[in-house]
């Protein structure tokens, strides 16, 4: 007797003692044999639930990462206070908390990808679909051009724009457009990289968003010196978008190496991972009974030679 409930799942029942009237009384299987029944399936997310995840948790990530840079120019604009490490610090572990927070609430939704170069990296190991990336990819960049309309309806435009609104630039007088794309690059294939370790199934389970968070985290102290550490093409274009709709000065110029450095240098970190990742087929085992002997080899008994 298998009955179907109204969400989709199936009870199972073990028919036990007689009735009065004849026939048997069911009882369920966990009763009798001691096992409890099985969590409920839900259905998987639809796409657009992944979709509304993935806006929102970029969203979040700009609202809160990028704000606490525009945050952070505001108060100096108001105490000429210099920019020194401890604002640094504080700019970092920003992102740090909301990817923490976001990867945690969307992770098990979307995926919380929440930057298009992971979304990219994981296409091109073959790790996600294809078709799914063009959504993905429009739904992270209106998240992000979101939060940071966000920003400004928070910190005030005047205050925003005087700060930046949040957009990271390098300094072209001391940094070339070449070398600027390599040091976004770089940041981003450590991401990435990251990633794509902590989401194996070999990982220590349930540390994944606390590890992505670290990883931004310890990015930006040696990246956000010299680039802004943007390592997120829908985070560096949606506060560039909201800069120049509010009357901002944008240059223009910076964005490929934004852009290509952040694609390139996610799709390489999740490429080198793959490619030191790989587990040979030889030695994959999908359990820990012992493996049946191969054919045509005899079994040595214990305690021989």
């Amino acid at each position: 007797m298998v009955p179907e409930t109204l969400f989709g799942d199936v009870e199972h029942f073990s028919t036990s003692r007689r009735l009065a009237g004849g026939g048997e009384k069911p009882r369920p299987l966990w009763f009798v044999t001691g096992v409890p029944r099985a969590t409920r399936m839900a259905a998987p997310p639809t796409t657009a639930q992944k979709l509304a995840a993935e806006f929102l948790g970029t969203g979040f990530l700009v609202f809160i990462g990028a704000g606490s840079a525009a945050a952070t120019g505001v108060i100096a604009a108001g105490t000429k206070a210099p920019f020194s490490m401890a604002e640094l610090g504080v700019i970092s572990f920003a992102f740090m908390l909301v990817i923490v927070g976001a990867v945690y609430a969307i992770g098990h939704i979307s995926g919380g990808h929440i930057n298009p170069a992971v979304t990219l990296s994981l296409a091109v190991s073959g790790k996600f679909s294809w078709r799914e990336v063009p959504g993905y990819w429009a739904a992270q960049l209106a998240g992000a051009v979101a939060g940071a309309a966000a920003i400004y309806l928070t910190l005030g435009r005047l205050a925003t724009i005087a700060a930046g609104g949040g957009v990271t630039a390098y300094n072209p007088a001391t940094m070339g457009f070449g070398r600027a794309l390599v040091i976004e690059a770089l940041g981003t294939f450590m991401l990435v990289f990251v990633i794509f370790g902590v989401i194996d199934h070999r990982a220590v389970p349930g540390w994944a968003p606390m590890a992505i968070g670290a990883i931004v985290f310890a990015v930006i102290i040696v990246v956000g010196p010299a680039t802004g550490a943007a390592i997120n093409p829908a985070r560096y274009l949606g506060a560039v978008f909201m800069l120049k709709a509010f009357g901002g000065t944008v240059l223009w110029s910076q964005v490929p190496a934004y852009l290509i450095g952040d694609l390139a240098g996610g799709v390489l970190g999740g490429l080198a991972w793959a490619g030191i990742g790989r587990v040979r087929a030889d030695a994959s085992f999908t359990s820990l009974a012992p493996a049946e002997p191969v054919p045509g080899t005899e079994r040595v008994p214990e305690g021989t030679s």
